[in-house]
């Protein structure tokens, strides 16, 4: 759950706002409360000239990379491995991640996530492709394939990374992936 606090979880009492939306205060306890973000991560698979997508199964035809939140106990890299395993069926080394992007984005009004992004070599993947449980399809896809298709990112995606192009993600995760 990740929603503004309201009460104390040590005492119940309605706290004040100190620094909205972040720090709270209760008064009866004299003590704060944080209201943080929910850590997430992405994993960008790249093939060559493509890049593996997955269809969110909220909406049709609305494509993002593999990602999703992370869990307590694991690290950035152990949760965007699971959420790469969970939506398409392909798993990876840990150190086959490269770090290339961090964002953050409100994905609905009031729940706030920072998110890191790692890119791999399909090469480095063990598994079969197939979409997972909270993915409708999962595939990889060329800039103009993408493009040529009615497919979009999900507005998630794309405010994510402040941008809608499969091109510019695909070269950045490449760009990663040579350095």
């Amino acid at each position: 759950m990740n929603q503004p606090p309201e009460y104390c979880p040590y005492c119940g009492t309605a706290l004040a706002q100190v620094r909205e939306p972040m720090i709270h205060r209760c008064e009866s306890c004299d003590d704060y409360v944080f209201y943080n973000p929910t850590p997430g991560g992405s994993v960008a698979v790249v093939d060559g000239d493509s890049l593996l997508l997955v269809e969110d199964f909220r909406y049709d035809d609305r494509w993002k990379l593999p990602s999703g939140r992370i869990e307590v106990g694991e690290t950035m890299r152990e949760g965007a491995i699971r959420e790469l395993e969970e939506e398409t069926g392909l798993s990876v080394e840990p150190d086959a991640l490269t770090f290339f992007s961090e964002e953050v984005v409100e994905p609905v009004e009031g729940m706030h996530m920072t998110n890191l992004s790692f890119a791999t070599e399909w090469s480095a993947t063990t598994g079969t492709v197939e979409a997972g449980s909270d993915a409708t399809d999962a595939r990889f896809w060329t800039p103009a394939e993408f493009e040529a298709s009615s497919a979009s990112f999900t507005d998630v995606h794309a405010r994510r990374f402040g941008s809608d192009s499969l091109e510019w993600l695909l070269d950045e995760a490449k760009r990663a992936l040579e350095s």
